[in-house]
């Protein structure tokens, strides 16, 4: 069987979407000797990483502008995907929820969410303008469609109304190298380099307003204790003013490596994540596999994944944050019990079971 995968949002500096390809290519590559899997890229500016992939493995990186691309894609339904890779095709996955045009190939999407749907103003520009319009005709032309959580499949079922048959709920993996722990001197550089002088809190994440960081940075500085900082660890997003982000023991490292961030999480009192709205969240998975307690909206998404492992609180209410993160910081008995359950709920989670339900997802159809 021949296999494209998108793997454009994963070039420079891969967040969700990215990470969540890089870590199931990765994981294809180390369960399936048989199959030919094209990875497909495009941009006018970046080329993608070079990678010891296996022989079955091939990179069609073309020098295309991705929004012309994106244009000729989402309107003419041009060009179709294999005459970009240049050979016939079996199945097309692409990484957003819009289908890839193809000749004969089955078409898989993956849907993380659908807040963009529901609040178009809060998103990237590009999905304001074309995923809501789009979202249902495409889910209704694909043939398969990959939810990363039951709770991504139910908002396709309930504001779509797509076929729950069309729809395959495939969480999502840990990686491996949170468990591990990092070096003294990983540690020291990394407080050092972002100037990060005392014990913080942490949050993962890029800045935009499903983040939701007006409330955290209000219950932050209402906290008893103001020997503590806050480090917001991600990429500057969209929408969200400078304000919200601002106060003297508030630091921003932008984007960090996957080293950097594994000695930030192993390093922090506990990491915040109050988003209002998620289809999964890949950093409270992180924070557990790091060892520190998680503090996390009351979203579905969020306790689909933590299940009772972190501690909850309303995403519109900075006064329950402030107490939870009071709670977390002087009760040990909680943070060890936090800690415990956190380290236990992400053996739950593997790439490797991720890339073989998508695996067995291929070859069904």
């Amino acid at each position: 069987m021949k296999i494209c995968i998108d793997m454009r949002p994963s070039l420079s500096h891969p967040t969700g979407v990215g990470v969540y390809l890089l870590s199931l290519v990765q994981a294809l590559s180390g369960i399936d000797q048989e199959n030919q899997y094209h990875l497909f890229s495009a941009s006018w500016k970046e080329r993608f990483p070079v990678s010891s992939y296996p022989s079955n493995f091939h990179i069609h990186d073309r020098k295309w502008p991705v929004r012309v691309l994106n244009y000729c894609w989402n309107y003419l339904s041009l060009p179709t995907m294999e005459s970009l890779v240049g050979c016939s095709l079996d199945v097309v996955h692409s990484s957003t929820p819009l289908v890839i045009p193809a000749r004969r190939a089955r078409r898989v999407t993956t849907v993380y969410d659908l807040y963009f749907y529901k609040n178009p103003a809060g998103a990237v520009r590009e999905m304001q303008s074309t995923f809501p319009r789009k979202v249902k005709e495409h889910s209704l032309r694909s043939d398969a469609i990959i939810a990363i959580s039951d709770y991504t499949k139910r908002q396709l079922i309930e504001l779509l109304d797509i076929p729950s048959s069309r729809i395959y709920t495939i969480k999502l993996g840990i990686d491996p190298f949170f468990l591990e722990c990092a070096s003294v001197e990983e540690k020291r550089d990394v407080l050092s380099r972002f100037r990060i002088p005392g014990p913080y809190l942490l949050f993962v994440g890029t800045q935009e307003p499903r983040k939701n960081l007006a409330v955290l940075t209000e219950a932050f500085r209402n906290l008893r204790e103001k020997n503590i900082h806050l480090v917001l660890a991600g990429p500057q997003g969209w929408n969200v003013s400078p304000e919200e982000l601002s106060g003297q023991r508030v630091l921003k490292t932008g984007y960090v490596s996957r080293r950097d961030l594994r000695a930030l999480y192993q390093q922090a009192l506990a990491v915040v994540f109050p988003s209002i709205d998620e289809g999964f969240g890949l950093p409270v998975l992180e924070g557990m596999a790091s060892g520190v307690p998680v503090i996390a909206s009351r979203i579905p998404a969020f306790q689909e994944v933590c299940n009772d492992s972190c501690a909850y609180f309303d995403p519109t209410n900075a006064e329950e944050l402030t107490r939870r993160i009071e709670q977390v910081i002087e009760q040990s008995d909680l943070r060890q019990s936090m800690i415990a359950k956190g380290t236990l709920r992400v053996k739950n989670f593997s790439w490797k079971e991720t890339a073989q339900k998508t695996l067995d997802l291929y070859l069904s159809l």
